[in-house]
């Protein structure tokens, strides 16, 4: 009796990898309109802190700890039940994907302190326009990118 697989059965077992793959990076990832609504909540918060810096001085260190919750959440059993997310994204080191979201995110702050030393007119808009679109646009190539290449 022969275990080697004819190539058809080893052809139709990577393809069969190949969809399991996928549909576990699907599972673990979020949904399109998560990445979007994240998006619109950030040119909000950019709205919100330009034109009413007072409402962000009081509630700023309140939506950053909800964020900080909202963010951790899905890392917990308890937490991903509630979400309904039965998979998570096992970490990997991934020195290239950490260098990348460093890099962007000193552009994003380097850009807005020279915006805001040239006095730049609603500089705040302007930021949480570019991360948001960034964050809306980007976030779902970003999020499988990192799903597939770490499976």
């Amino acid at each position: 009796m022969s275990t080697t697989p004819t190539p058809e059965e080893a052809r139709r077992a990577l393809q069969d990898v190949d969809r399991r793959r996928d549909q576990t990076a699907a599972a673990a990832g979020w949904p399109w309109w998560a990445w979007l609504a994240t998006g619109v909540a950030a040119v909000a918060c950019g709205f919100a802190a330009d034109r009413y810096p007072d409402f962000v001085r009081t509630y700023g260190i309140t939506i950053v700890v909800l964020l900080l919750v909202a963010s951790m959440l899905p890392n917990t059993r308890w937490g991903a039940a509630l979400l309904k997310r039965p998979v998570r994204r096992r970490a990997t080191a991934d020195t290239s994907a950490l260098l990348w979201s460093v890099l962007v995110v000193a552009l994003l702050i380097g850009g807005m302190t020279l915006a805001s030393a040239l006095d730049v007119p609603h500089v705040w808009v302007w930021s949480g326009l570019i991360v948001g679109v960034l964050m809306a646009a980007a976030g779902p190539w970003w999020q499988r990118r990192v799903l597939i290449r770490s499976a």
